[in-house]
């Protein structure tokens, strides 16, 4: 298709600049390792595509005519360009990325955002950063409008993807500053169907993993309360209105509001999610592996700490993943 749009093809033009450097066929055809006869057809198929004749046939050595030497000078710039191709794209592990969109789950946005901004600084000329639920984040990552996305979506049902394990979380107990942790999961079932419970929005990646764990656990919940973002849930759980159930990075969000609340363990089998970097394979090279390194060493030194401080038992809410 590309050769009937434009009439040639890079190696056509190869064999054809090849052929008036030399002067000859028999010659051209020993260079490029292919038979006189099949180099005479490359040249005699490349005039017919594009109507002009390009060598005067006639001529000892052949010559080509006033149109075939300004192929020849297109022709050698093309190559040129082709032939830097390579090099250039080894420079993108080395040199600095022209642009990068990232998206990225709410939950992550602080202090993962300047930390990373501040870090990428020296290695990505410009950088664009879109939060939001996980599945707005998904579409515009196969829409080609995000270069790479850090949410629990793994994207392994579709093709041409890169992931990067980042971390596994624990889903957390947030309830308001006094209430005492639950020995068992029957305390727990009895304070869930007794309290008031705030629950993220409906359409959050958040909010469908916590109605399906009720599933399992066939508890029923009543509705009480519902917010979009994660600063209205923690205040409402932080007034003594209601609790929720989140996850670790969630609460370190919030981290000032931490007086005011309790983060406790979840009773019953575990129920976790895990994080991923997702970019589409072959775009960044080994920058996505640092990427993804520079993201769980951000987990590990500005979220653990700070989470171990309200939850000491946290130590074990957050594992990251190894490089």
């Amino acid at each position: 298709m590309v050769v009937h749009r434009l009439g040639f093809d890079l190696q056509a033009l190869e064999i054809f600049v090849t052929v008036c450097r030399t002067g000859s066929m028999t010659t051209a055809a020993a260079q490029t390792g292919m038979t006189q006869s099949a180099v005479s057809r490359q040249v005699l198929n490349l005039e017919q595509r594009l109507g002009v004749t390009l060598v005067e046939r006639g001529a000892r050595p052949l010559k080509p005519t006033l149109a075939g030497q300004k192929l020849v000078s297109a022709a050698e710039h093309l190559l040129a360009e082709a032939a830097g191709v390579p090099a250039l794209l080894q420079g993108v592990d080395v040199g600095v990325i022209p642009q990068l969109r990232l998206g990225l789950i709410d939950s992550l946005s602080d202090p993962l955002v300047p930390i990373l901004i501040k870090s990428l600084r020296d290695r990505v000329a410009s950088i664009s950063v879109a939060t939001g639920f996980m599945e707005p984040l998904r579409q515009r990552l196969l829409k080609r409008e995000l270069d790479a996305v850090i949410s629990a979506d793994p994207f392994d049902d579709v093709d041409g993807f890169e992931r990067f394990e980042l971390f596994q979380e624990q889903f957390v107990v947030v309830v308001s500053r006094g209430e005492p942790p639950f020995g068992d999961e029957a305390e727990f079932r009895n304070f869930a169907q007794r309290f008031p419970m705030i629950r993220s929005g409906t359409t959050t990646g958040i909010a469908q993993r916590v109605d399906q764990h009720f599933r399992r656990m066939r508890l029923e919940v009543p509705h009480a309360f519902s917010c979009e973002t994660i600063e209205s849930i923690i205040s409402l759980v932080a007034s003594g209105i209601g609790w929720s159930i989140l996850t670790p990075v969630c609460v370190r969000k919030c981290i000032a509001l931490a007086p005011a609340i309790q983060v406790l363990q979840l009773p019953g089998a575990g129920f976790s999610r895990h994080i991923y970097l997702v970019v589409r394979r072959g775009e960044f090279g080994s920058f996505a592996k640092q990427l993804a390194t520079l993201c769980r060493r951000t987990v590990q030194k500005s979220y653990m700490p700070q989470l171990l401080a309200i939850a000491p038992w946290m130590a074990t809410g957050i594992t990251v993943a190894q490089n």
